[in-house]
């Protein structure tokens, strides 16, 4: 997971960053037994959404219960705040509105640091620093169906803006080790671009999107993410969910939904063997002299730059040179009903786009110049 502050290698430039601070508040996480059990994981439907720097948390469960009735106590683990962050955050979880209903009873809970419970787990499921909210659950013979809700609080380092982490690999701690029956829905909001990992497990994670947008088929290679070997798609969302579905789910790596900081995104946007018209766009945001940038740039290069933002908004571009020129970045969905009007300054600040016009007219002024 991404609770251990990452640092990303940009996938073009061969410089290598250094490492910087963070934050880590919170992270999701299944429901585990507390003790030894016998009951089963049958299906799990778990929904993710984001709330700004939260994420909305909401799963349906069905356990099976072999044999007689019986009562279990049952555990949900989250971290302590750590990074950047004072003694006092670090004392309580980043979790809220959290509620646990098994069949049409709200169950009362307990939170404390696991050290502090005297419950035997094994530290690939908890640490005895970390918080764990514990509650009883009587299962009856048979199916059991449980509903658990709440909300927690990502973290962000000047690598990514936003980390949401969620564990998946608990849900190998039931009796058949594994879900039966797993679906996972991840809806970012309208007009989100985020990683996903690659894989949960030997085999390619089977990503949908469900709505309107775009999985990238490329791989990217993030050295310094630990899970699956650091491998990430991205995802273009204009509007709808990202989806997973699978059978006999028993995934040995976790989940972290990534938003990149530019100077990272920007190496993201296009397989790396085809050449990246923006590269160097940070020296444009970044760089001594933005007006220096724009004009070292060619004829070439301003016309891309002026056009990004409306690219990045999804203009249908009727001139081919300018399509073809940007359909080539995960992002770009050419939508015929978009209009021009009140397009976000999504990387090009309207200082820039002034600078780069008038460069452009400073250019068409010159004698000779068409």
């Amino acid at each position: 997971t991404m609770k251990k502050l990452i640092l990303f290698l940009a996938l073009i430039c061969a410089q290598q960053l250094q490492a910087n601070d963070g934050v880590f508040y919170a992270m999701g996480n299944t429901l585990v037994p507390l003790k030894e059990t016998t009951i089963r994981l049958k299906k799990e439907i778990l929904n993710l959404t984001r709330k700004g720097d939260w994420v909305q948390v909401d799963i349906y469960f069905e356990f099976f219960n072999p044999g007689p009735d019986k009562e279990l106590t049952v555990g949900f683990v989250t971290p302590p705040a750590s990074g950047d962050v004072s003694e006092e955050e670090a004392k309580h979880p980043f979790v809220k509105d959290f509620m646990v209903m098994a069949g049409d009873r709200i169950l009362p809970y307990k939170v404390a640091m696991m050290s502090e419970t005297g419950f035997k787990v094994s530290s690939k499921i908890s640490e005895g620093y970390d918080f764990v909210y514990h509650f009883n659950i009587r299962f009856a013979k048979g199916v059991n169906v449980i509903r658990h809700s709440y909300m927690y609080k990502g973290g962000g380092s000047v690598e990514a803006r936003n980390d949401f982490d969620y564990r998946l690999t608990t849900g190998t701690t039931w009796a058949n080790s594994g879900i039966d029956d797993f679906e996972l829905n991840i809806n970012m909001g309208d007009d989100s671009y985020f990683s996903v990992p690659a894989t949960f497990g030997a085999q390619p994670a089977p990503w949908q999107v469900a709505g309107v947008g775009r999985l990238a088929s490329n791989i990217f290679t993030v050295p310094y993410i630990a899970e699956g070997g650091g491998k990430i798609r991205m995802v273009y969302l204009r509007r709808g969910i990202l989806q997973l579905r699978a059978a006999n789910f028993k995934p040995t790596e976790d989940l972290t939904v990534s938003f990149w900081n530019l100077h990272n995104e920007v190496n993201l946007w296009c397989d790396k063997s085809v050449k990246n018209d923006f590269a160097g766009i940070m020296e444009l945001v970044w760089g001594d002299s933005v007006e220096a940038t724009i004009s070292s740039m060619s004829d070439a290069e301003l016309r891309l730059y002026r056009n990004l933002n409306y690219a990045r908004s999804g203009y249908d571009f009727k001139d081919e040179t300018l399509k073809k020129a940007f359909s080539k970045y995960n992002w770009y969905i050419p939508d015929p009903t978009m209009k021009l009007d009140n397009v976000p300054n999504y990387y090009i600040t309207n200082e820039m786009m002034q600078l780069i016009t008038a460069e452009e007219k400073k250019r068409k002024a010159k004698p000779g110049q068409p």
